[in-house]
């Protein structure tokens, strides 16, 4: 599922891109989940969790193979670039609940 504040196009071209593996590659899904993630997600036993902050999915996206091999080393490395040095930014900010 992605999350709102998703780059459209990326997210979507990388969907696709996943899929497209997955039929060549002829992984198998997994076990269909009917239900609603939003209200019930405890109910999904066993699903890989999203990393929990920016810098876990900044390691996870730069070490990827598959996202490198679909969107290419030089985005991938300039987009780990970016979104680093938006962590280290978001780091140096202290809000009053901190101080």
């Amino acid at each position: 599922m992605m999350d709102g504040a998703v780059n459209p196009y990326l997210g979507q071209a990388t969907i696709l891109a996943a899929g497209l593996d997955g039929i060549k590659n002829k992984r198998k899904p997994g076990q269909r989940l009917d239900i609603d993630m939003y209200a019930e997600p405890h109910k999904a036993r066993g699903t890989k969790k999203l990393p929990l902050n920016l810098l876990d999915a900044i390691r996870l996206t730069d070490k990827s193979r598959g996202v490198r091999a679909c969107r290419g080393n030089e985005l991938i490395d300039s987009y780990v670039k970016l979104k680093t040095q938006e962590w280290e930014s978001y780091c140096r900010d202290l809000s009053d609940w901190e101080r």
